[in-house]
């Protein structure tokens, strides 16, 4: 009988012991759980692209925006575009992609021809951040949004958008690339307007840069400026300043890659615009017959990736010797 009482109480005092750990276990849990909401950290949220109308509409009623979808379509597979619009006329394009050739979200804006300076002022006090929020939630929720936001404001505390007529933001995490396109407003060129968001992964990111190429050859094509295809090195040395502009396509990587500390004097006279000295780095395009000093438009492509072997475009000024790489694609 002794020996029945002594399991019997062995037998309690383990059941006992084992709720002790579940419970502390799940206090832990709850713990962490606690610290990552008050660090701010969000559980990640994947919509699945491309993004449906019930969606997008959920989440614009969520936030309580003014916008609402005027028209959807789609050209390829893998593809949604929607027409969006809100209270004061400003329209938006969403289009949102993901496939073979990565995974996307662009938001491209127009305003109205009579849009004031007084409206563009409250839409970009307004709208910017709400717009930013609303494209991280729909690529992924786990995004510091207001991290990113501040960031984005401190580059425009930078800039003078009179003499600086665009803007470039561009920031990575990660896998993923944020890209802001800024114009002067038209009707008052002391502000800038929204003209485009992108929020992309690394494939989407390399296939779309990949798609400017055309565009880059029709346009040099267009204005008459001369294209040196497969050229190296060693032969842009060799070139005769006899033009003003000559575009270059050299296969190659850069090294020693730096930011600027200020716009050269160089730069600033072949251009026809004031550059920005966040919006270029400095770097030597490399190949097999030596390197040569490069600058370098702004890019979220880390060293990594722009110390592989790349084609990259370029503007010439056979006169002051510069080069000017607009952007890079991977060989293939």
């Amino acid at each position: 009988m002794e020996c029945i009482n002594k399991t019997y109480i062995v037998t309690i005092i383990k059941v006992f012991i084992t709720g002790v750990v579940i419970l502390a276990i799940l206090g832990i849990v709850t713990i962490f759980i606690n610290i990552n909401k008050n660090n701010g950290i969000k559980e990640a949220t994947t919509y699945e692209f491309p993004l449906q109308r019930d969606v997008i509409e959920q989440v614009i009623e969520e936030k309580q925006l003014t916008w609402w979808i005027e028209d959807e379509q789609s050209f390829i597979e893998d593809q949604s575009i929607f027409s969006c619009r809100n209270n004061e006329d400003v329209f938006c394009s969403l289009n949102t992609y993901c496939g073979d050739k990565g995974r996307f979200i662009i938001l491209q804006f127009h305003f109205p021809q009579d849009y004031t300076s007084e409206q563009i002022q409250q839409f970009n006090q307004k709208e910017w951040l709400n717009i930013l929020e609303v494209a991280c939630k729909f690529y992924c929720n786990s995004i510091d949004t207001n991290k990113v936001y501040k960031e984005f404001l401190s580059y425009l505390e930078r800039r003078d958008s009179v003499k600086h007529e665009y803007g470039y933001f561009a920031k990575r995490i990660d896998d993923t690339h944020f890209r802001v396109n800024l114009s002067s407003f038209r009707n008052d060129s002391s502000h800038y307007q929204l003209s485009a968001l992108r929020i992309m992964n690394n494939k989407a990111y390399e296939n779309i840069v990949a798609s400017r190429v055309d565009g880059w050859k029709s346009y040099s094509v267009s204005k008459g400026i001369k294209i040196i295809d497969d050229i190296n090195v060693l032969d842009i040395r060799e070139i005769k300043p006899e033009e003003q502009l000559v575009r270059l396509i050299v296969k190659g990587h850069l090294k020693d890659i730096k930011r600027l500390k200020k716009i050269p004097k160089n730069l600033q006279e072949a251009l026809t615009y004031h550059p920005h000295k966040d919006d270029y780095f400095t770097a030597k395009l490399t190949d097999d017959t030596g390197s040569i000093d490069v600058f370098l438009i702004k890019t979220s492509l880390n060293s990594s990736e722009l110390g592989q072997n790349r084609n990259h475009y370029i503007d010439y000024y056979p006169k002051d010797k510069l080069i000017i790489i607009n952007f890079s694609t991977l060989n293939k």
